[in-house]
């Protein structure tokens, strides 16, 4: 399955559910945010900017270390999220965006850090974006990427993406971590820095975030129960009582530096 409309599909799926987001635990987990902070350089930032902000976290995560933050969003509601959380997450000052991540309305070489989690694979050409990020960082500056991947089995893989799209219509692919590296060094970034780690998820709290109607929801419960043993073991995969299924997603962390 592709998604061909990625932007117009986010707008219409992350639009409906931007309070659900808001409020989400799972977008919050302190280990996600952490890992974007303690990725900063050793240095104070000038103008930073998150891709793909949604209700703002990663923006307020790394407000404390830069003179300015631009929290960006194809989707208005979220930018809303953003603007209500902002004062009790204690980033008050940070901006808002409304733009495109692979069309960013700025000066070449005129950002210090672009922050992007969780967000990525929602882009329909990941090398665009990169190009962008590349163009519109200063030279020095950061990327900081954090997003869910794929693991090096296939069949593994293969039902990650089906799943995903079936849940959410804005899916568009789960890089390798292999694959992110090579296209951020294509993009002309060095990177510096690497890390794995997982989100943890839960039925049916996956699906009811993403809104989907209940029926459809438990099919895709029963397609996590009947998952082909390589996916059960790459992804946690593991019934509870009451119907609850725990599982997760890789996550990779990586810092790349603009020469």
């Amino acid at each position: 399955m592709t998604n061909a409309q990625p932007d117009r599909s986010s707008q219409s799926q992350f639009g409906r559910l931007a309070g659900a987001y808001g409020a989400s635990k799972t977008h919050a987990q302190a280990g996600a945010l952490a890992s974007a902070a303690s990725m900063l350089g050793d240095r104070r930032y000038g103008t930073a900017m998150d891709i793909g902000a949604g209700p703002g976290f990663t923006a307020f995560a790394v407000a404390g270390r830069c003179d300015r933050v631009i929290a960006t969003d194809v989707t208005p509601e979220m930018l809303e999220q953003a603007r209500s959380l902002r004062g009790e997450r204690g980033a008050p000052q940070t901006e808002l965006m409304l733009t495109a991540a692979e069309s960013l309305p700025c000066r070449d070489g005129s950002i210090d850090l672009i922050t992007c989690r969780t967000a990525a694979h929602h882009f329909l050409n990941v090398d665009s974006w990169l190009a962008e990020v590349n163009r519109a960082l200063a030279p020095g500056g950061e990327l900081i990427l954090i997003d869910t991947v794929s693991p090096d089995d296939t069949e593994a893989t293969a039902w990650m993406h089906d799943i995903e799209i079936w849940r959410d219509p804005s899916h568009v692919r789960n890089l390798s971590e292999a694959e992110w590296l090579d296209a951020i060094e294509r993009a002309g970034m060095s990177v510096t820095e690497t890390a794995l780690s997982r989100v943890d998820l839960e039925y049916p709290d996956w699906t009811e975030r993403a809104g989907m109607p209940e029926e459809e929801a438990a099919r895709l419960g029963q397609a996590l129960k009947d998952a082909p043993a390589t996916a059960a073991q790459a992804f946690g995969i593991t019934p509870k009582a009451d119907g609850l299924i725990e599982f997760y997603w890789p996550i990779l962390s990586v810092k790349a530096v603009k020469p």
